[in-house]
């Protein structure tokens, strides 16, 4: 038999995990509609509207409109993979290293030809926070499918 004190702390840290849980589920959410909205504006509105584009080519239109189809699958993907009640691990891990290359392409173009502008940068930073916390959420709790 448990002794109290360890019954209370297992109580708590579930509470937790349920805390930690719905917080992450949240911010799923967020960063699904985020990334279909984002994906939308690169569709459906000119280059000229991105902070600091400059002269826009056909290739480079073309280019980032097909960029905005896979922001909007990679957001469907986020709220999909967050409303099921038990998310397979290797999906949730797909999300979180799209978002991490996602991010990573950022730092390619720094590296390439420098700084965007800062809401780029901002964006970029956002990215990797949101495929860390991705792949947090892929680690907690026990799955009837974490082997997969």
């Amino acid at each position: 038999m448990p002794c109290p004190d360890d019954a209370v702390g297992t109580e708590m840290a579930a509470k937790e995990h349920v805390v930690i849980v719905r917080t992450l589920k949240i911010l799923g959410w967020v960063t699904g509609v985020s990334l279909m909205v984002l994906g939308a504006g690169r569709i459906f509105f000119p280059l000229e509207t991105i902070p600091g584009a400059g002269a826009v080519t056909a290739t480079m239109d073309s280019e980032t409109r097909a960029a905005g189809a896979l922001l909007i699958a990679l957001g469907v993907g986020y709220l999909w993979a967050i409303r099921k009640a038990e998310i397979p691990v290797v999906a949730v891990r797909f999300l979180a290293a799209s978002m991490a290359l996602l991010a990573l392409t950022r730092v390619v173009s720094i590296i390439a030809v420098g700084l965007p502008d800062p809401v780029f940068v901002v964006a970029g930073v956002v990215e990797f926070v949101a495929a860390g916390l991705t792949y947090w959420y892929s680690c907690l709790g026990p799955r009837p499918d974490a082997q997969r």
